[in-house]
């Protein structure tokens, strides 16, 4: 095992995505974090689709890495696939995409806005006011307690 994640680091050294794509899809949780994290800080848009995948993976934690790698590439897919995390079936996935939301920024504000307002059933100016406020956390968290309470 520690010679596979020693690889992961030397896939990353070298920008192997493909490499790291496969890593992906290990059987040891920590190795595929470790790649998903690779796979962000590269942040080449030809990982979204196994991120995506990542995106289903029975563990919270590689879930989590998938949110923080697709966050990094930031594409539209990656985007409306953080905006759906925020119904995960895990608080901690939940708050992870709401935190990557915020750390993609004003920059694509418009097209996240349309996104949310699609995903959460939400009109776009409110979306759009969400994001301008910073409050798309304070909602999420409001959700969230109310879904914990269900």
């Amino acid at each position: 095992m520690f010679g596979f994640r020693t690889n992961v680091k030397k896939l990353k050294e070298r920008g192997d995505i493909k490499g790291l794509v496969k890593a992906l899809g290990h059987k040891d949780v920590s190795i595929k974090i470790d790649a998903a994290n690779a796979l962000g800080e590269i942040g080449d848009s030809s990982a979204a689709d196994a991120l995506l995948d990542a995106m289903k993976d029975k563990n919270t934690d590689v879930r989590k890495a998938a949110v923080r790698a697709l966050a990094k590439i930031a594409d539209d897919r990656s985007i409306a696939a953080i905006v759906k995390a925020l119904r995960d079936d895990s608080v901690d996935v939940r708050l992870e995409a709401a935190k990557a939301i915020a750390e993609i920024g004003q920059k694509k504000a418009k097209k996240m806005a349309g996104t949310i307002s699609e995903s959460l059933n939400i009109p776009a100016n409110v979306a759009e006011k969400m994001l301008k406020e910073n409050k798309l956390l304070d909602a999420a968290k409001v959700k969230f307690v109310g879904f914990l309470r269900k």
